[in-house]
């Protein structure tokens, strides 16, 4: 084959196989949009199980999924208790993210108990459970 012939061949693979520009940022944005809405369904779905079995008439329903410490004392005063467990994911080999390794309960007598994921690193990632409990001790 000639030179010619070859480097004609080599440019007219390239030119067909290539996408432009414009193409490669549209299919950047529909993964980023499919992204997106992947972590709002998800967030929804936190947020539905959050709160799955408190009634609307309690103090508990105005804790909002990832409202730190500070803030849920503030809306429900101190609570009367408080405890911790480490959860499965403390025990995954490759969770290096160390994420929700870690649960910290605070109990309210007489209204039940918030539970807040705090990583293993020490990161503290927010409210995630309200269990309405009137029997609270």
């Amino acid at each position: 084959m000639r030179p010619f012939h070859c480097i004609s061949v080599v440019a007219l693979c390239l030119a067909v196989g290539c996408k432009s520009p414009e193409q490669k940022q549209a299919e950047r944005e529909a993964k980023q949009a499919q992204q997106a809405a992947k972590r709002a369904e998800q967030e929804a779905l936190a947020k539905a199980e959050m709160h799955k079995d408190v009634p609307t008439d309690s103090v508990l329903h105005k804790v909002a999924l990832g409202m730190p410490e500070s803030e849920v004392q503030t809306l429900l005063g101190p609570p009367t208790s408080t405890s911790s467990h480490i959860t499965g994911k403390q025990f995954i080999p490759f969770n290096f993210a160390g994420k929700d390794s870690v649960r910290i309960v605070y109990h309210w007598k007489g209204v039940g108990r918030v539970e807040f994921s705090q990583g293993s690193w020490g990161q503290r990632n927010g409210a995630v459970l309200c269990i309405h409990n009137p029997a609270e001790p």
